[in-house]
């Protein structure tokens, strides 16, 4: 049997799991915070993404979170369904639909913003100020070759 303090160190997982294992107990901690709140942990990333590009379209969007146009689907509709987002046609090329967020869905981030910060405190509790500004810079160095 696997010693629990080794296996939680991550001495003995390789960095790709251990990632893996961070964003499962991050995702975890949103998911219970946003319980009475109308979306996931995935949707209000897209909305963020969304928030972040200012528009998008849907094909883009599962680009940047990593899934297919299809799994995509599901999870825009209820976004959509909500007023969270709204599409139109691009100015420039008629046949294609980008997605903005709606005043809805900017109060939906405000308020999940608000009700997450301290799971950023109890993730980082440990770490000087100085010790997060170079975990976020190299978080951000890993994820550039990668998207």
């Amino acid at each position: 049997m696997a010693n629990k303090d080794t296996a939680i160190s991550g001495e003995r997982m390789g960095f790709p799991h251990l990632v893996k294992w961070v964003e499962m107990a991050v995702r975890a901690r949103v998911e219970r915070v946003l319980r009475n709140q109308p979306i996931s942990s995935s949707q209000l990333f897209a909305l963020v993404l969304i928030d972040e590009r200012g528009e998008v379209t849907a094909a883009e969007l599962a680009r940047l979170m990593h899934i297919t146009p299809q799994a995509f689907t599901p999870l825009l509709r209820p976004l959509r369904a909500q007023g969270l987002i709204e599409r139109e046609p691009d100015a420039a090329h008629r046949r294609r639909l980008t997605m903005r967020l709606t005043d809805a869905g900017r109060t939906v981030i405000a308020k999940a913003r608000a009700l997450t910060p301290e799971i950023e405190g109890a993730m980082l509790a440990d770490f000087t100020d100085a010790e997060r500004e170079t975990l976020l810079r190299l978080l951000a160095r890993i994820v550039r070759p990668l998207a």
